[in-house]
């Protein structure tokens, strides 16, 4: 894997987890009210759920290219599609985030909200086809996969462990509650474009 392939992998992960959404607000609740601590664990329960999410998506996407390279192409078209789709959608949604519910149960809870918040969310799964189909080939060694695969789940875990250090303090948190609708319009313009240089790849 070279060094460019893997930083486009890593870039489309980290804009993933950083979409505002459920998981934004388990995390963020669980280390506002619950404390740091509680953050993390539920940090590191969404990187593991999201860990599974990549590998049923990797072995989803290898077992199309061995089996239909026509449907694989259809897919990765569709899979674009998919893309701009999110982008305008993040754009136009005007919908805050709720910060104040407030959920005082355990750790292991805690964990267990992060893997349940993603494994319970279908749209990460399709996210990961989306996303991954671009990189799967034949040629792709069993070190390329898992490459992909703890890619997704460590970006994703240490993304969320970083909000929870940053979210326990006032500033910061006054900050994601009055910048929300801002950051889902970045992170909406960062998907197109993604969308549109991959579909021009395609089409060249």
């Amino acid at each position: 894997m070279s060094l460019l392939v893997f930083f486009k992998i890593f870039a489309v992960c980290l804009l993933g987890a950083m979409s505002p959404g459920p998981s934004m607000v388990v995390v963020i609740n669980n280390a506002i009210f619950k404390g740091r601590s509680h953050g993390i664990l539920t940090s590191l329960g969404h990187g593991i759920g999201i860990g599974m999410y990549a590998l049923f998506a990797v072995l989803g996407v290898a077992l199309i290219i061995k089996t239909n390279l026509f449907v694989f192409n259809v897919i990765k078209s569709l899979s674009i599609i998919f893309l701009i789709y999110l982008g305008i959608k993040s754009i136009i949604d005007k919908n805050k985030l709720d910060f104040d519910k407030k959920d005082l149960s355990g750790g292991f809870t805690s964990f267990l909200q992060g893997v349940s918040i993603s494994l319970l969310n279908p749209k990460i799964f399709i996210w990961f086809v989306a996303i991954y189909s671009q990189f799967m080939s034949l040629e792709n060694g069993k070190a390329f996969n898992l490459t992909l695969i703890l890619t997704a789940g460590i970006v994703d875990t240490v993304w969320y462990v970083i909000l929870t250090l940053l979210v326990t303090s006032n500033i910061a948190l006054e900050f994601f509650k009055n910048k929300n609708i801002l950051l889902k319009k970045f992170v909406g313009i960062v998907f197109i474009i993604i969308g549109a240089l991959l579909l021009l790849e395609l089409l060249i």
